[in-house]
């Protein structure tokens, strides 16, 4: 889950800026206060103030990359997140305009809006800042979105969900150029490597005229064909296990034959065999997964159960999994509803909502010991 906040930026903010610090000379700060129970809170940072305690002056660097406010690129900085007179801040020096970009922060007021990812697992590793300005019309629509998110004088940050942001930026409809418009979901851009049709004209409504560049393409797909490889490798270290999963033994089919409809076959402990194909992401279960037509066919047809083993939250090291089993009674109506595209069409791929299946409910924890 990506670690998204919304803050409204107080006069004690903008003195992290040098263009608004000779304005504050009675306050010594210089950073941006983060609102502990939201750096703390649910998938944030939920040990960060123990673990800044034993560094040095209580501060861990971080990549800090503001833009905006309006087009304004990326300024990149070297910062930190610290604990400050018991307070948390990102903080270091002070914040001055790029050369060539004289008056680029002195635009700010108090109650204007910083969007902030933040990086990094135990500790902050990196904050990507996008700036918006009340006074720059190329943030009118977004600052009057942000400012029904956070409409009290009081508030000062808050834990921004995936989904908010991106109906923040539907609803502001900010030129096509706005740097906010990149912050696109990881898993959306998943979808798109795997092809997916809806995820595709999200993206065009989000970015349009401006889309994604072949480069970034190249690397969505490249990013997609590495979650499923992760996921084969995860469930082979599974199999392997002394898991209770009923498997005697395996063969990883998919290494042998690169255009397999299924990826493992698997001779249970009964000695009944079936086929299991692997279906991974990044993101969360309700991501949707991809069923080409000749595994569609192939589990219709073969006369051995076909069984998808969904593997979501997928990493380097670990992953959280749950079990279809036997899904030929699912994907008939599918296969009948193929048989009526006109002649001359062939659909190669069709994507589901994982709900369409019968998944079982327990969720199963892999992860690799931590030599391998």
């Amino acid at each position: 889950m990506r670690k998204l906040a919304l803050k409204k930026l107080k006069n004690s903010d903008l003195s992290f800026f040098k263009a608004h610090f000779s304005g504050h000379q009675q306050s010594k700060q210089k950073g941006f206060n983060l609102d502990a129970r939201v750096m703390q809170g649910e998938g944030f940072f939920p040990a960060l103030k123990s673990l800044l305690e034993p560094l040095p002056k209580k501060a861990a660097h971080v990549d800090l990359v503001f833009f905006g406010p309006g087009l304004a690129p990326a300024h990149s900085l070297a910062r930190k997140v610290k604990i400050d007179a018991k307070n948390l801040r990102l903080n270091g020096e002070l914040v001055h305009d790029p050369e060539d970009e004289p008056n680029r922060y002195g635009q700010f007021a108090e109650g204007d809006f910083a969007v902030m990812e933040f990086g990094g697992d135990a500790l902050p590793d990196s904050v990507k800042v996008v700036l918006v300005a009340a006074g720059n019309p190329l943030d009118a629509g977004l600052y009057k979105v942000f400012s029904k998110m956070l409409p009290s004088a009081d508030d000062s940050m808050a834990a921004l969900g995936e989904d908010a942001l991106q109906a923040a930026i539907e609803e502001a409809q900010p030129v096509a150029q706005h740097p906010i418009r990149n912050w696109l979901d990881p898993v959306l851009l998943e979808e798109i490597g795997s092809g997916d049709a809806k995820a595709i004209a999200r993206v065009n409504k989000l970015l349009p005229r401006q889309g994604i560049s072949p480069e970034a393409f190249k690397s969505t797909k490249e990013a997609a064909a590495r979650n499923g490889q992760l996921g084969e490798e995860l469930l082979k270290h599974y199999l392997e296990s002394d898991a209770p999963h009923g498997v005697a033994s395996h063969e990883w089919t998919s290494q042998i034959n690169a255009i397999s409809p299924y990826d493992f076959s698997l001779t249970m402990a009964t000695g009944e065999l079936r086929h299991a194909d692997a279906k991974s992401t990044s993101g969360p279960f309700s991501t949707r997964l991809y069923l080409s037509t000749a595994e569609v066919r192939h589990a219709l047809g073969s006369g051995v159960p076909y069984d998808i083993y969904r593997l979501y939250n997928v990493t380097e090291e670990a992953a959280q999994m749950r079990v279809a089993r036997d899904v030929k009674a699912r994907l008939q109506a599918v296969m009948e509803s193929l048989a009526n595209v006109p002649d001359g069409v062939n659909v190669d791929s069709l994507s589901f909502e994982p709900g369409y299946f019968d998944f079982e409910p327990v969720e199963v924890q892999i992860a690799l010991p931590a030599d391998e």
